[in-house]
Formats: C-alpha cells, structure tokens, sequence
C-alpha cells in the first residue's frame, strides 16, 4: 500500500516536471523566435527608411538646375508636385507635394509608392502655388539626416547663423523657371497643439500675419531680423523632434520673388557645378546597401532556428533514452 503511494507520488512528481520541462521549453523557443522576428522587422525597417527617406537618382534628375528634365517633366507623372524646396548646405532638397488630406504622403513616395519616410507636402489648407501669406510643409524627421531632420539643427546657434537661405522652385510654365529665396529668420520649438503656429492657414491673413510672425519670434529659440508687411509671404517647414511626443521644430523663411536674372544666375550656377552635392542625397556608404545582404541574414537567421529545433528535439530523445535505460 505504502509503495504504490510512493509510485503514485513519484509518478505525479515526474509528470510535474515533464510537464515545467516542456513549459520552460516552449517558453524560450518562442522567445526566441519572437527576437528572430524582432531583428529581422528592424533590419527590414532601417534598411527601408534609409533607401526610401535619401533622394534617389531617379528624382534627383527633376531637381532645378536648367539642364536636367525639369520639375514640369515630374508633375506630369505625379500631379500632386507643386515645388521643390531647398535650404542651402543642408541636406533639405526635395519635391514638395499637396495630397487629399493631410494623411496622404505620411507614408508614400512623390512617386507614388509606399513610403516609411513618407513626402514633404505642403497643408491641404494652402493654395498650391504657395501664394498664401502663411505656407505650412510638413516632413519626418529621419535619422540619418535625411527629409526634414536638419530643421532640428537650426536650434544651434551657430548653425542658424551660417545657414540664413534657401529656394523654392516651381513647375516651370512655358518653359520658364520661377523661384523664390526662402530668407530665414526664426528657428522654433513648440507644441504640435500650439493653436498660432499650428492654425489653419486660411485663417492667416495679410492683416494677421505680423502678429503671428511676431508670437514666432517672441518664442524662437534663434532669430534675426525681418520685416513683415501685407504684402509678404512666409513659409514654415515643420517636422516632429521624435516619435513619442508632441514636440514640433520648425524653420520660418520669408519667400522673396527672385527677378528672371537671379534665377538665370542660379541655374547656371548649379549646371556648371556637375560634382554638385545632392542635400538630400543618401551618405556613399547607405547609397546602395549590397542587394545580397537582406537575403542573407535571413537564411542565417532561419538556419539558426532550424538548429534550434534540432537540438530540442535531440535532447528530448536523449531524456527518453536515458528514462528508458
């Protein structure tokens, strides 16, 4: 009697910790599995903001500089294209797009195609030809430095101070580039709730605009001087310090017409500069990744799970023997 309470006992014992075995087991194989997946998602993922987030060599080609196919020839395969905006010796040189709604190009190309990175685009509040007193475009901030990351570095004052222009390029009509400078005067860092900032550019007008571009400066974290009257323009490129708040950074430029001779002199300026540096334009060593790469690590990562499974079940037959034994 009191042995098969023992049996009894030891057998119950035995399933217990067959049982935790299998549990402890099962557990690390799926943790496992879940940071094979993980790793792969995130090489996946950087691998694909980078390519998409850098200007390709395929747009590159419509970037003004009275040579290449123009940014009219970029319209016809995307209408939504309205400009192309570059600040000078950053890496911010890229089309700007106006979509359906302010979701649109979140995640998709000027092309057209998915997008981690996503476009520049301009509010759908705004007139296409930025002919509104206030201009919003807005870009992610990538890391790396591509879309509209340099924003961020406009907060240091000795970047704002060297870096003062840009140019706003547009869809050329018959034949003649039209262009304004973007001359910069504030550099911002505020909440994406902030109801001035972030007002519906409709409601910004030619009598309110000095007073909103007077809230900027009172608030910018750099400044210089400007004159703003009913007759000016302003353009604001806006992008997100990260992810995970509301935090928004932002550049203010006045928009000046540029004369038929100063867009002359710029064009010819950028068609004899053939070793022109794209600032949009991916680091050499991210330009093209190896197209072997991404294949790779996932045959190794799937070769080490197999090995995984191999030896839990190696080792299952090896208990079993020795049970059995």
């Amino acid at each position: 009697m009191e042995r098969n309470r023992d049996e009894t006992s030891n057998s119950t014992l035995y399933r217990f910790a067959r049982g935790l075995d299998k549990t402890v087991n099962l557990t690390a194989f799926v943790l496992f599995v879940l940071i094979l997946l993980y790793a792969g998602h995130s090489l996946w993922y950087n691998h694909s903001l980078q390519n998409d987030s850098f200007l390709s060599d395929e747009l590159a080609q419509y970037r003004p500089d009275g040579q290449n196919p123009s940014l009219a020839d970029l319209r016809k395969i995307n209408p939504d294209v309205i400009a192309w905006v570059t600040i000078d010796d950053t890496r911010i040189d890229y089309p700007v797009v106006q979509g359906k709604n302010e979701n649109e190009y979140l995640n998709k190309s000027v092309l057209g195609e998915f997008s981690l990175a996503g476009s520049l685009f301009l509010s759908t509040d705004n007139k296409r030809d930025f002919s509104d007193p206030y201009n919003m475009v807005y870009g992610h901030n990538i890391e790396g430095g591509a879309m509209l990351a340099d924003v961020l570095e406009f907060r240091n004052a000795s970047f704002f101070k060297t870096h003062t222009t840009g140019i706003l390029w547009y869809p050329d009509e018959g034949g003649k580039a039209r262009a304004d400078r973007i001359e910069i005067f504030a550099a911002l860092e505020i909440d994406g709730r902030d109801e001035i900032v972030y007002a519906n550019p409709r409601n910004i007008n030619t009598e309110n605009l000095s007073s909103v571009a007077g809230y900027v400066l009172e608030r910018a974290v750099n400044k210089r001087e400007v004159t703003i009257d009913e007759k000016s323009r302003i353009i604001a490129l806006s992008t997100c310090e990260n992810a995970v708040n509301f935090e928004r950074v932002l550049i203010f430029g006045k928009l000046v017409k540029m004369s038929d001779g100063e867009i002359k002199k710029t064009l010819e300026s950028a068609g004899d500069n053939d070793t022109q540096s794209s600032g949009g334009s991916r680091p050499k060593s991210l330009r093209d990744l190896p197209p072997w790469l991404l294949p790779s690590v996932g045959a190794f990562l799937l070769i080490l799970l197999i090995y995984l499974l191999w030896r839990i079940h190696k080792d299952r037959k090896e208990r079993r023997r020795i049970r059995n034994y």
